[in-house]
């Protein structure tokens, strides 16, 4: 539904007006399709007194007083002090579930500037947000709550929204409904990531990687055992405890093999003519290593634990000598390999337990990562120590955050007669 036309003029005294059945919109042309629990809706205002968005499960009049089930959120709630959602009409306990105080989520201070503003739900994914300007994504979102940890009850209650209904606070505002639709994709890792069926997709490239010792793996899973449990844990995705590893020379992905190929007429492409052959690449990469991975078993990197936050681990050399040998070791590999190290001297120090699916926004959402941080900090320094990584090996992904070693992925194919 495109309403570039569509002024709704609310006189103030709370009013409500329904301006959308979601169940009568139209399928967009990507196939995403509003319905029953999932709806966005886009609004421009210059209004500098609070309104309401609401997606509710009747279309009755008024909803506010009432036990009508519905998503509720607010801009300039407060005297313009906060954008909020929540439950309910007031809200449930007459606190919203997560409030933001970033300024351009708040009404203009100046009406002769308007803004944009969007809001959505979507019951697939369980996920309420509202975010900034025209086309709804992770960048610009604002406040995003996802209903599925221990207070059930609130995915149960947007489960049948249908209706998506306006409203104003004590004073008259004007609002120009921009667009009605279907809730778009604003996950963070997109095209490597399915939000609906929460589950990495294919990705190829090959680094050398070195895997934590035993007892360095089961103190990640107790890392990662605390974000599961913590309210952020339905906006993140774990890294497989196999897979965590330091990412230390990072030397092919999709846009890079390029390189590889100017430098070796020996790499075959596949039938299309266009795309390289990974399997070939590979093969070529592990081929130039072969004299620095006879060194594995003798190659020790001792480290310290650095820093920490809710997805990732940054190490230190554990002195001078162990620094020199980091240096040294890549240097080698990138003349042997004939390829740059990709990462970073800080990233090829830190190696990621988790990923943020959803962006974390709103006050009360950010303080518990706040407080988590340092529970993982606290944690971390107590008992990491020093972890001595030691053979590396070349690591072939598979995803972004799964890999498996050469020697265990590749599969010689029989020359053709």
């Amino acid at each position: 539904m495109s309403a570039d036309w569509n002024w709704i003029n609310l006189p103030g005294d709370r009013s409500e007006l329904v301006v959308a059945d979601l169940e009568a919109l139209s399928e967009a042309e990507d196939g995403n399709r509003p319905g029953t629990g999932r709806g966005l809706i886009v609004i421009q205002t210059n209004a500098t007194s609070s309104f309401h968005v609401s997606f509710s499960q009747t279309d009755a009049l008024p909803i506010r007083g009432s036990d009508v089930p519905s998503l509720r959120f607010v801009v300039g709630k407060r005297q313009n002090s906060m954008t909020s959602v929540g439950l309910g009409n007031p809200y449930v306990k007459k606190e919203p579930i997560d409030f933001t105080r970033q300024s351009d989520a708040l009404l203009t201070s100046n009406p002769e500037k308007s803004r944009t503003y969007w809001f959505l739900y979507d019951r697939v994914l369980s996920l309420a947000a509202m975010g900034v300007q025209g086309a709804p994504q992770a960048d610009v979102c604002r406040l995003l709550c996802r209903f599925r940890d221990s207070l059930g009850f609130r995915a149960e209650v947007c489960e049948q929204v249908r209706y998506v209904i306006l409203s104003s606070g004590k004073r008259p505002v004007s609002l120009r409904v921009v667009h009605i639709g279907a809730p778009p994709d604003i996950s963070i890792p997109r095209y490597q990531f399915d939000p609906v069926t929460w589950e990495e997709l294919p990705w190829q490239g090959c680094s050398c990687v070195f895997q934590l010792d035993e007892r360095h793996i089961e103190l990640m899973k107790r890392v990662q055992a605390l974000l599961s449990a913590s309210p952020l844990g339905p906006l993140y995705q774990l890294v497989p405890a196999g897979c965590i590893s330091l990412n230390a020379v990072r030397l092919l992905d999709p846009f890079r093999r390029p390189e590889l190929i100017g430098q070796s007429q020996s790499i075959v492409t596949e039938s299309s003519g266009e795309d390289v052959n990974w399997r070939a690449c590979y093969e070529e990469v592990n081929r130039r290593l072969d004299p620095i991975f006879h060194s594995a078993p003798w190659t020790y990197w001792p480290m310290r634990f650095d820093r920490a936050d809710c997805t990732s681990v940054t190490l230190t050399p554990a002195g001078p000598g162990a620094q020199e040998c980091v240096t040294s070791w890549v240097k080698a590999v990138e003349e042997a390999c004939g390829l740059r190290n990709a990462a970073t001297p800080r990233e090829m120090l830190t190696f990621s337990f988790a990923f943020e699916v959803f962006p974390v926004e709103g006050e009360n959402v950010a303080q518990v990562r706040r407080d988590l941080v340092r529970e993982i900090k606290n944690l971390l320094e107590k008992e990491w120590g020093v972890m001595d990584f030691r053979s590396p090996t070349l690591a072939l992904w598979q995803t972004k955050t799964t890999w498996l070693p050469f020697e265990a992925s590749y599969v010689p194919v029989a020359p053709t007669p």
